[in-house]
């Protein structure tokens, strides 16, 4: 008599259903839907807040805040101000090793656009800390932070951009006069001090 055999497929519990190519394209879009201030709200509210954990910690180089409240409310208040969106040139996701969290890193250039024709590039690196949930078909941000260059405000402020490049080139020689005689402070004895030295003597015969 023949055995009955289970043919259920095997299933690893612990792998996400969200693959790395997945996580990548939505971690791309998120970015420029946050920073684009023409994405209506409910947009946001849709595709952006059901991803949102409840103790989400924002970090910038000017401010920190915690809590998915004040973070909503930071996200939806920027559609008021100065208009601005963002140019994604690369992403990147990785994994823990338990598979349940990670992190992606978007790399861009932000435009602010104070007037109509203005466009002010900004270099900007955007992390995302996340955790994968219900059974990994979805992820719940827990950090979001945002790492930008003050050189890059500087340089395009008006009256200040001139005076920022002109003293960066100033520093620069500055720097390296300071190598060059740092290093003749620091070398080796001259070939007219080196001949001075008494020779060692040979050994006995």
């Amino acid at each position: 008599m023949g055995t009955k055999v289970n043919c259920l497929p095997f299933t690893i519990p612990t792998l996400p259903r969200l693959g790395l190519a997945d996580l990548d394209k939505r971690f791309g879009r998120l970015a420029r839907l946050m920073y684009d201030t023409s994405v209506p709200l409910a947009t946001l509210e849709k595709e952006v807040y059901p991803h949102l954990g409840p103790d989400i910690e924002f970090v910038n180089p000017w401010r920190r805040v915690r809590g998915v409240e004040t973070y909503r409310v930071d996200l939806s208040g920027a559609r008021g101000g100065a208009r601005f969106d963002l140019d994604v040139s690369h992403t990147s996701v990785r994994l823990s090793e338990p598979r349940h969290a990670g992190r992606a890193l978007v790399d861009g250039t932000l435009f602010l656009r104070p007037l109509p024709r203005c466009a002010v590039p900004l270099r900007m690196i955007v992390t995302y800390d996340f955790d994968m949930i219900e059974g990994g078909e979805s992820f719940q941000i827990s950090r979001h932070e945002e790492m930008w260059r003050f050189g890059d405000i500087l340089r395009h402020a008006p009256l200040l951009g001139r005076a920022y490049d002109a003293f960066r080139s100033c520093s620069g020689y500055v720097f390296t006069g300071a190598v060059l005689l740092s290093r003749a402070l620091s070398s080796d004895p001259s070939g007219a001090e080196a001949g001075r030295v008494a020779p060692a003597q040979a050994p006995a015969p």
